[in-house]
């Protein structure tokens, strides 16, 4: 197995280094301001705020800008093909509206083998009514349709990881649909044989509808984009990533069928070992796991490596939502805060991304931290002695609606009829602050809020 793996004092020496260097910027940009604003207290500590948010905004922008996707190569023999591919879907839903639509999309690339993991065996029963005409349909692959005994996503995986046989894997959720060369595209990056996994674009299926379910899927797809913006700025700047999204990524099957992988993947525990085993946060698991491994990650953002997705805007739309985001908040405490501090190898291998990322997500809480900034301005010396004081104030408060407006500017430009929808935007982002404490102070909870898992598990038993 190819790695980059260096030895334990190269490693050691590497991770020092890139601590003093950032401790070392942090010290000479704080004494740097203090002397410069002349022991201005309010206006040094507005600056500090200042730059802690927005340095990695104007960063990240550049590093949104410079990104390039790999492309297909030249000589068709440099190329890996959709029959090198193994496919997992796990599902809980196989009757679903969205199930038979993204079977198609994913048969549709050609993949060797698609292996389908549901759970319970009423549940295995439909499921092979479902796929039985997609075998009939899409006879050069090869369908596999197993189950475990509870609704669990770890364990569905788990299950199919010792049945693939092909060189690379792709985890696809059932609720994605694929365009026609996601394959080819998505394997493209792994011409690089020191890159182990491939995350990509993601958008959230638009809907019509009442209003209402409209601002919700529109919540859900700026969700999306946002993730977007972060993932392709920062793996064009240091390769780092904050997770590859399980919805669809594809990773070297030498990687998952690693000795120490299944063992960890199916008991990971948190809080020193008194909480777990985790059923949530399993591509969060994989996107640490593969950069301990000392495997690069690679973002394929193009239109041809889009998939598609829904969101939780079904009845009750806001119950199922809110959970989801819930959800996601627990896990990104959970997840960054073990990549930081149990884990660690963020800190050498992408020190850019461990504070743009990972350090800052614990402090982003936009509902305290946008008044605080025009809180502290209009404490300031300067503003206090400046003629019209309304002007910095209006100014500052364009400029942070300026920046929440960029990373989502794609979907906006893409679809601009639901720039009306904008101001809904905002008090979401502001509430997501509450939604985020709610999540710190209840992290320990592994629940996969937004689905009733219990339920299906109680179902499969009667």
């Amino acid at each position: 197995m190819f790695t980059q793996e260096g030895s334990h004092i190269a490693s050691l020496a590497s991770y020092i280094s890139s601590v003093a260097i950032l401790i070392s910027l942090a010290a000479l940009t704080g004494c740097t301001l203090w002397w410069l604003l002349e022991s201005d207290t309010y206006l040094f500590a507005f600056s500090m705020l200042f730059c802690w948010r927005y340095i990695r905004f104007f960063v990240n922008l550049v590093g949104f800008c410079i990104y390039r996707p790999v492309s297909t190569p030249k000589a068709s023999l440099d190329c890996h093909l959709p029959t090198d591919v193994t496919v997992i879907v796990p599902t809980i839903d196989p009757l679903g509206r969205d199930f038979e639509e993204c079977l198609h999309t994913c048969c549709q690339n050609r993949p060797k083998k698609v292996i389908i993991i549901t759970a319970g065996q009423a549940m295995l029963e439909a499921t092979r009514t479902v796929v039985l005409p997609f075998i009939t349909k899409y006879e050069a692959t090869e369908f596999v349709i197993d189950s475990t005994d509870a609704a669990n996503k770890r364990q569905q995986v788990g299950r199919a990881i010792n049945m693939i046989e092909t060189k690379f894997t792709v985890f696809m959720d059932d609720h994605v649909f694929w365009g026609p060369k996601l394959l080819d595209t998505i394997l493209c990056p792994f011409q690089d044989p020191a890159v182990g996994i491939v995350a990509t674009n993601k958008r959230v299926r638009r809907l019509g509808g009442s209003l209402w379910r409209r601002c919700w899927n529109m919540l859900g797809a700026l969700y999306l984009e946002r993730h977007n913006f972060e993932l392709r700025a920062t793996n064009a700047i240091d390769g780092g990533v904050f997770v590859v999204s399980g919805r669809t990524s594809a990773i070297r099957t030498e990687i998952i069928q690693h000795p120490d992988f299944l063992p960890s993947y199916l008991n990971e525990m948190f809080l020193l070992g008194q909480c777990g085993p985790l059923s949530t946060d399993d591509d969060n698991f994989i996107t640490r796991f593969v950069v301990r491994r000392g495997w690069k990650i690679k973002v394929q953002y193009s239109d041809e490596a889009c998939i598609e997705t829904t969101v939780g805007v079904d009845n009750p739309v806001v119950k199922k939502f809110l959970g989801q985001c819930t959800r996601w908040a627990r896990t990104t405490w959970r997840s960054n805060s073990c990549a930081l501090f149990t884990d660690g190898t963020v800190w050498y291998v992408s020190p850019y991304s461990a504070y743009a990322i990972h350090l800052t997500s614990l402090t982003n809480f936009a509902a305290i931290v946008d008044p605080m900034l025009l809180y502290l301005l209009t404490r300031t010396v300067w503003y206090q002695q400046v003629r019209y004081p309304s002007l910095p104030l209006a100014g500052l408060g364009c400029w942070i609606l300026a920046t929440k407006v960029v990373k989502v500017f794609p979907y906006y430009a893409r679809h601009p009829e639901d720039i009306v929808l904008f101001p809904f935007y905002l008090l979401f982002a502001y509430f997501h602050s509450f939604i985020k404490l709610y999540a710190l102070l209840t992290f320990y909870s592994c629940a996969w809020s937004g689905r009733n898992l219990d339920a299906i598990s109680l179902e499969n038993t009667v």
